[in-house]
């Protein structure tokens, strides 16, 4: 006998499954609740509506059909129809089956049989949606427990169907014999693994595993690489990723090549409530010797106003970094371990650093070791009376050195600047300031001073008084835009240095001086305070902008500076030496949005001639873009203390390398279009006639693959290497990672 029930609209039944003899329930929803019970294990009970509800009385069977919702244990079942056997407990669904896990995960199947209370399937035509666009489908499958589910011939993807083709396969996908979803720990295995890119097979795996899309976290091996250099030959890298809790992992990722290794690289990293720590270290056999490196660095929050952090970054040669690609073509390393602290207006520091030199041209002896630096600065709010502003700076710091010159400087440089304003609206600034210096100092014979004193201890104390003065002149227009002409002018006193102290004084800050707009109005030109300008002079410029509408603009700068006395505390071609400075202007013109030209240059006074032009361009858009820059410079900075022998004046008489002009063109130029990306560039060294780098890459990438070619050469030497090339092919796939192969 059997027993129908229906009603217009839907029929909500609560069932308890362990009640098999109990007679069934049916009413409206407005009769329940809630429609969900709050029991849960094994005698948790079915919840469910349906358009149509039928109960074979004799065989003890529901049939729920039309629009079909149940939920029990935190799963929800939707189908076209649904059985129970209440003597088997055993609920049988089939047509547009969906089964939502209480994470809301979901599952798609065409026939579906449950039992032990939904928590064990039996799935036809099985398909998943997951995290990222993740999907997978299968034949059927198996669920145990409600936390395993097994898969007969799944196909795994995260990429899109094409829209005008839906049956057409996609970018790439995953096909395998088996698969399984561990729902509990968010892990899909997938075994006898096939990688098909627009359905055809390039790749087998016999195991593949990967996280669930969802798990951002995640044990497990990661996609191995392979490649060839010409120091490795040809290589393999199996890289393992540990999870170690909430906030810490570990990677651990063996090299095995035919030349050379194997080594191991060890990456691990940890976050905590008030700072983070990574360390990276790797070890490995490399042309007959151990070489190994690390690199770590940590920075921890004492409170609110104070942290602490350090670096440690040393390998045991530069080969080893080269070989194995670890850090390549760097000269030098760096440690250091410091203290600071941020106030209102106030910053302190006191660190300590050492260097390991990793090419021919340095000798470790040679290199600095600074220990302690300590630094603070401080900047007041404007006062209650003039309206002006107090800074402090201060430091002082040991730099030792094997071989060269030991130095311990303190330094104090006390400011005050006071605002203000003249009739016609001309604004102002009045400015003082002290520079005073206690060195005491040994070796000084050696590099980088060379000079023939070997002890000195000496104190200096330089005030300076200057007032600059503006008269900004603006006109606005309502088609023209607006224009502004600003003369500016500056007064400068200070009481004449000279060089004669130079012989006694360690130059630690002021190895480097390139005069442009942008020291013009500096009180001393030079990078630090260890040699200084004095005497009175005068500074100005004239500075015009134009802005027009549609976001166009023109911006220039020109000055010059003249010195009421004539010495050689500035370097020879530097334009600073005689009483008239040489010319520096920049210059920006920005007609578009996408078009754009800056120039910052330096003139001779007398003849006109370039003595120094950085010029850079942009033209483009993110479809095409091209920037290009040209560096002309009339002496090199970098060979001037390195060719100086014991008593010679970089100032009087600096060695000829220093007037070696340095003159070269870099370009580069990008396009996009879609999925696609060109680009490509080099740097040219002008005075030689030859490159000094070349690169190009091209990719495609869309939403759920990408590959990437990358080639680059270095022409110029490192470590007399000759030069090396790079090709590197890499690959994409979305929730599966990257694979690149690369030679060298």
């Amino acid at each position: 006998m059997a027993e129908r029930m229906t009603r217009t609209g839907r029929i909500t039944a609560l069932l308890t499954a362990t009640c098999l003899a109990g007679p069934v329930l049916a009413q409206s929803s407005s009769a329940l609740p809630s429609g969900r019970s709050s029991l849960s294990g094994m005698n948790a009970p079915v919840s469910f509506t349906a358009d149509e509800l039928t109960y074979n009385k004799p065989d003890n069977i529901i049939t729920a059909s039309g629009h079909v919702t149940a939920i029990q244990n935190g799963q929800t079942l939707h189908a076209d129809k649904v059985t129970i056997n209440r003597n088997t407990n055993v609920v049988t669904a089939s047509g547009h089956v969906v089964l939502i896990q209480p994470d809301g995960s979901a599952i798609y199947a065409k026939h579906v049989v449950l039992s032990d209370n939904m928590k064990n399937a039996v799935m036809k035509f099985v398909a998943a949606r997951l995290t990222d666009n993740a999907r997978i489908i299968a034949n059927g499958g198996r669920r145990y427990d409600g936390k395993i589910d097994e898969l007969s011939k799944p196909v795994y993807s995260a990429c899109d169907l094409c829209k005008s083709d839906p049956r057409s396969p996609p970018i790439w996908a995953i096909r395998a014999s088996s698969a399984t979803r561990d729902l509990q720990h968010k892990m899909i295995e997938f075994r006898n693994a096939t990688l098909l890119m627009k359905g055809v097979p390039v790749f087998w795996l016999p195991y593949l595993s990967e996280p669930d899309p969802s798990v951002k976290r995640k044990s497990g091996l990661l996609i191995p690489s392979a490649g060839s250099t010409s120091q490795l030959g040809p290589f393999v890298v199996l890289p393992y990723y540990f999870t170690l809790g909430k906030s810490a992992d570990l990677t651990l990722a063996p090299v095995f090549a035919t030349r050379q290794g194997p080594a191991l690289k060890a990456d691990y990293r940890e976050a905590f409530n008030r700072g983070t720590l990574e360390v990276k270290l790797s070890g490995g056999r490399d042309r007959g010797h151990f070489g190994d490196s690390i690199f770590a660095n940590g920075t921890f929050d004492i409170n609110n106003a104070w942290r602490t952090g350090f670096s440690v970054n040393r390998a045991s040669n530069p080969q080893y970094l080269n070989d194995f690609n670890i850090l390549p073509n760097t000269s030098y390393l760096e440690s250091n371990i410091y203290l600071e602290g941020f106030g209102r207006g106030s910053y302190a520091r006191i660190d300590a650093e050492t260097y390991q030199g990793l090419v021919i041209s340095v000798n470790q002896s040679k290199l600095p070791i600074v220990g302690p630096y300590a630094q603070y600065h401080y900047v007041s709010l404007p006062d209650s009376v003039l309206g002006g502003t107090f800074r402090v700076d201060a430091s002082a710091f040991n730099v030792m050195r094997n071989v060269g010159t030991n130095t311990r400087r303190l330094a104090f440089i006390p400011s005050y600047s006071v605002p203000f304003m003249l009739p016609a609206g001309i604004t102002g600034t009045a400015r003082l300031q002290l520079d005073a210096a206690y060195y005491n100092a040994d070796k000084l014979n050696q590099q980088p001073n060379n000079s023939t004193t070997q002890q000195a201890s000496i104190g200096r104390v330089q005030p300076y008084g200057a007032v600059m003065l503006r008269w900004p002149l603006l006109r606005a227009t309502q088609h023209w835009g607006s224009q502004l002409i600003e003369p500016i002018i500056q007064f400068v006193a200070s009481p004449i240095t000279g060089i004669s102290n130079n012989n006694r004084i360690p130059n630690e800050d002021s190895l480097d001086l390139e005069f442009s707009d942008a020291n013009l109005f500096s009180l001393n030109r030079y990078p630090g305070i260890d040699r200084l300008e004095g005497g009175m002079r005068v500074d100005y410029a004239i500075h015009a902008a134009w802005y027009l509408p549609g976001g166009m603009t023109l911006d220039g700068l020109i000055g010059q500076s003249y010195r009421f006395h004539k010495d050689y505390v500035y370097l020879p071609a530097s334009g600073l030496q005689d009483n008239i400075s040489d010319i520096v202007a920049r210059a920006v013109v920005a007609p578009t949005p996408w078009f754009n030209i800056a120039y910052r240059g330096r003139l001779s006074h007398k003849s006109l001639g370039n003595r120094m032009t950085d010029l850079t361009a942009n033209f483009g858009n993110h479809r095409l873009e091209v920037s290009g820059g040209y560096l002309y410079t009339n002496t090199n900075p970098y060979a001037l203390y390195d060719n100086l022998s014991l008593g010679q004046s970089p100032n009087l008489n600096p060695p000829p390398e220093y007037f070696t002009p340095r003159q070269e063109a870099t370009l580069n130029l990008s396009t996009h279009d879609g999925p696609w990306n060109f680009s490509g560039g080099g740097q040219r060294n002008l005075r030689t006639g030859q490159f000094d780098e070349i690169n190009a890459a091209a990719g495609w990438q869309n939403n759920c693959f990408g590959v990437n070619i990358i080639f680059y050469k270095r022409f110029t030497s490192f470590n007399l290497d000759h030069g090396s090339t790079l090709v590197l092919l890499q690959f994409n796939f979305k929730t599966l990672g990257n694979v690149g192969f690369n030679t060298l």
